[in-house]
């Protein structure tokens, strides 16, 4: 008789149950199928967790960075990072069947406005006020949204122009 997934061979050939260790903590070696008799329970190592009592081996924190999203609640022992909203400029895909990509992507031109983190733009333009004196321009913001929705014009106050210093005159 063979031992089981989660069983070792004890000192007078019986397959025994393979310790369990509770959240935080994993076997200090595999133990199942036989081997494993002396494993015993050790701290997850850095940057590993595992919530629950049972056999398995600690897991893999998630970073909430690799996958441009921000991170709410780092990772512990016990538990696994938790990560929020995309990182300005990232979006969650939605895939055919509704559900939606874990990592953000970058917002492109070709990024659907529907995206609300992709559908902001902010342009600088100068425009001509005949009513302003040369040596100054005019600065508006154009703020826009996706198309169908509100755009606003933003003045800013006349800017100065530096003049080009000149050489005296002859």
């Amino acid at each position: 008789m063979d031992c089981q997934e989660n069983e070792y061979w004890d000192q007078w050939g019986r397959c025994v149950t393979c310790q369990r260790c509770g959240p935080g903590q994993e076997l200090s070696k595999d133990c199942g199928y036989g081997e494993g008799g002396d494993a015993y329970c050790t701290a997850c190592p850095p940057r590993r967790y595992k919530s629950s009592w049972g056999h398995h081996k600690c897991q893999s924190c998630i970073t909430c960075a690799v996958i441009n999203r921000v991170q709410k609640v780092n990772c512990t022992a016990t538990s696994n990072a938790v990560c929020g909203d995309c990182l300005p400029r990232f979006y969650r895909k939605t895939r055919i069947g509704g559900l939606q990509d874990q990592e953000c992507i970058p917002c492109t031109k070709q990024t659907p406005t529907s995206e609300v983190q992709c559908a902001f733009q902010l342009s600088l333009v100068e425009a001509d006020a005949p009513t302003v004196p040369p040596q100054e321009a005019t600065l508006v913001a154009l703020v826009s949204w996706a198309p169908g929705s509100l755009a606003q014009l933003f003045s800013l106050d006349s800017v100065p122009i530096p003049q080009q210093q000149q050489g005296p005159e002859m």
